[in-house]
């Protein structure tokens, strides 16, 4: 006996329904997911007056200035009132020394010269209640491109076991996200090679920018909305 099917435009149009549900949904996932991305928090900082980056003996320090080496000056994607706290990297007694940090070997290409870095420290930010942010930093390499200085701490993830026990809404933040990349640039006017700073030394301001990275949660989801957008839209052809 032949088989015969029906077309019930009520059950067809519930699957549209179902469909577009469908859509939306995953495109509000991918949203969601995107935007969480896009109010990331990152932190500005710049050395403090009196305080600056210093190349000698094959390496380099962080000056400090009644024990501070560094301070917020801007911050995006958050509450803003990590703005002005002050903050140092210490590698060991004394406390507030930030360095030395020894130059490797020098790889150059055209004008651009870069260096393995070795040495550790941790990194304090100091809170309005004298309670310290702390993570460990772990340098990765230098680099120097004509004028210009970059110091690239590690590339991705460079600050590590962040710690904080305060109130500060960005500091909780930024310990929340576990680790955090780093990157530190710096200028000589007149130029210095990375071959000049490493063996006659110099001195220079610096700034720089610190941002959490993001929550092994949030690419997955991501991953999810746009697997979703695609599967549905593989229905539709």
């Amino acid at each position: 006996m032949p088989h015969f099917f029906t077309f019930h435009p009520i059950n067809a149009g519930l699957r549209h329904i179902a469909r577009v549900c469908g859509v939306c949904a995953a495109a509000l996932l991918f949203c969601f997911a995107f935007s969480f991305q896009a109010r990331a928090l990152v932190f500005n900082f710049a050395n403090l007056p009196g305080t600056e980056i210093s190349f000698s003996g094959g390496g380099f320090t962080f000056t400090s200035t009644s024990g501070y080496q560094f301070d917020i000056t801007s911050v995006s994607g958050g509450a803003g009132d990590s703005v002005g706290l002050n903050g140092y990297i210490s590698t060991g007694a004394p406390l507030f020394v930030g360095g030395p940090f020894t130059i490797g070997p020098i790889t150059t290409i055209g004008m651009e010269q870069t260096a393995p870095v070795s040495g550790a420290g941790t990194l304090h930010i100091t809170d309005q209640q004298s309670i310290d942010l702390t993570g460990a930093i772990q340098w990765n390499n230098i680099t120097t491109f004509g004028p210009a200085g970059i110091l690239d701490l590690t590339g991705t993830v460079n600050l590590t076991a962040l710690h904080y026990t305060g109130a500060n809404s960005d500091l909780a933040a930024l310990a929340a996200a576990g680790g955090a990349s780093d990157v530190v640039t710096f200028e000589f006017v007149p130029a210095l090679t990375l071959t000049q700073l490493a063996s006659t030394g110099g001195a220079s301001s610096y700034s720089g920018v610190l941002a959490p990275v993001p929550e092994p949660g949030t690419l997955p989801i991501l991953g999810i909305g746009l697997a979703g957008l695609l599967a549905l839209r593989r229905r539709k052809k």
